[in-house]
């Protein structure tokens, strides 16, 4: 059953609906969408992410537009109509539906698209050709004509093998558990399996991903560090579906890994940590583990679970102290990231010598000291310090220190929180974590 916002009944809300993708298809530039082909679609899904800052998949739109047949008449969730409106010229869906109330709403009809038959030119008023002009005439006539058959042979051609295209989509059956996590996908498309190997491709999110065979429809991954991961199905690089998956904490973790070794991963043994004074992991411990404390390697501390706070409303407060220098480390690095609903927002912190490689990201918005200069996310932490994360609407707030750092407003909703993750490269401690709703004052769970 479809559920419509603000009293609309179901006739009324998929009328509008109509009548915005027919004005999305007007804006794009080719009005008559039941003919578009595959590569339509995955355009327009690259021009609304650029515009609208929202990631709207191929599949996604042939669902909206019908080119891929339900049970029920698709309705998107209210991010995606008011990506869509904005793409038309609207703020959000409310104020497109506020427009067209006090105005009739008139679905365009879509004729039938008839072959398009050019104009003849018009008789010149010219002396009366001698007989060989009539020849040439009549030969470039029918070049002409034999060019444009041609033509319209060869791109009739083009769109058939574009249609031929299999429509693809990911699922996965299992989306959350604990950690580890085995979590099953399964690709659904209307051709045949064959077709998808060589160009398609599954990225997990954990930096691991896996070449599709042409052969079988289920892929199953592992997962063995806590967190949320967006695992996304590729064509030539190109985004066709996205999915979550969410592997959640009954209170805070602690992980290792080691630097060039993708293989593995080191759950670290801390019973009661960040309790009675117990906010640190000593080398002994992350050694008893297994990794080689002499060379580099890096420790996450995580707390993930349905917290119930606005991921676009918040603040968090973490005081911190990096890993001081020792074999393997020398940037001191601290990488606070907060896990949303359909994103992520992150700072990766470093000594002022080490900027090149800072990150940030507030959802869609991403920085790096590459770009940013050489002050960008520079700060030595080995002696304390404190970061905050404020955001008021999207509008997002970095301090450093009580030192603002960074502010901009995003577009994509991060929606609800998922967890925590607070990363040291080496041996750090954190001494403190504040974490509300700013609307409902609600406090997370992990608060210390």
């Amino acid at each position: 059953m479809i559920s419509m916002e603000n009293g609309q009944d179901k006739a009324s809300a998929l009328d509008l609906l109509d009548h915005c993708c027919q004005l999305v298809a007007d804006t794009y530039g080719k009005p008559d969408s039941p003919e578009w082909t595959n590569s339509d679609f995955i355009r327009l899904s690259s021009i609304l992410y650029k515009k609208t800052h929202v990631q709207i998949s191929p599949n996604t739109l042939k669902r909206i537009f019908g080119k891929i047949k339900t049970d029920a008449r698709y309705y998107p969730q209210k991010a995606t109509r008011d990506a869509l409106a904005q793409y038309v010229g609207f703020a959000d869906w409310d104020r497109f539906a506020d427009a067209q109330a006090r105005q009739p709403v008139k679905i365009p009809q879509r004729p039938d698209v008839q072959p398009v038959i050019p104009p003849q030119p018009e008789a010149l008023a010219v002396p009366a050709p001698t007989p060989r002009r009539k020849s040439l005439r009549r030969a470039a006539l029918i070049a002409s004509i034999a060019l444009i058959i041609m033509s319209f042979t060869i791109w009739r051609g083009l769109v058939i093998l574009r249609d031929q295209q299999a429509d693809v989509t990911l699922f996965c059956k299992n989306p959350e558990g604990e950690n580890p996590h085995s979590a099953v996908f399964v690709l659904r498309t209307s051709g045949s399996i064959s077709e998808l190997a060589s160009e398609y491709v599954i990225e997990y999110g954990d930096s691991k991903k896996t070449h599709l065979n042409g052969k079988d429809s289920v892929y199953s991954h592992y997962y063995e560090v806590p967190g949320r991961y967006f695992a996304v199905l590729k064509k030539a690089g190109v985004p066709l579906d996205t999915v979550p998956v969410f592997l959640r904490t009954s209170n805070w973790t602690a992980t290792a890994n080691m630097m060039y070794d993708t293989t593995r991963v080191y759950p670290i043994e801390t019973p009661g940590l960040f309790s009675n004074g117990y906010n640190s992991i000593s080398a002994r411990e992350i050694a008893r583990a297994g990794v080689d404390t002499n060379r580099t390697f890096f420790v996450d501390f995580i707390n993930t679970h349905i917290s119930g706070i606005d991921g676009d409303n918040f603040e968090l407060l973490v005081n911190v102290k990096a890993s001081p220098p020792r074999p393997g480390v020398r940037c001191s690095q601290v990488r606070l990231t907060v896990y949303g609903d359909s994103s992520n927002h992150m700072v990766d912190i470093m000594k002022p010598g080490c900027v090149h490689w800072s990150k940030l990201q507030f959802s869609e918005l991403k920085k790096d000291g590459r770009s940013e200069g050489p002050d960008f996310l520079g700060a030595d932490l080995t002696a304390g310090g404190t970061i905050t994360m404020k955001v008021v609407n999207r509008r997002a707030t970095l301090l450093i220190n009580g030192r603002e750092a960074y502010k901009n407003t995003y577009q994509k909703a991060l929606r609800h929180i998922y967890g925590l993750d607070i990363m040291f490269a080496g041996i750090g401690t954190v001494r403190s974590v504040q974490l509300k709703d700013l609307k409902t004052g609600k406090q997370f769970s992990g608060n210390f």
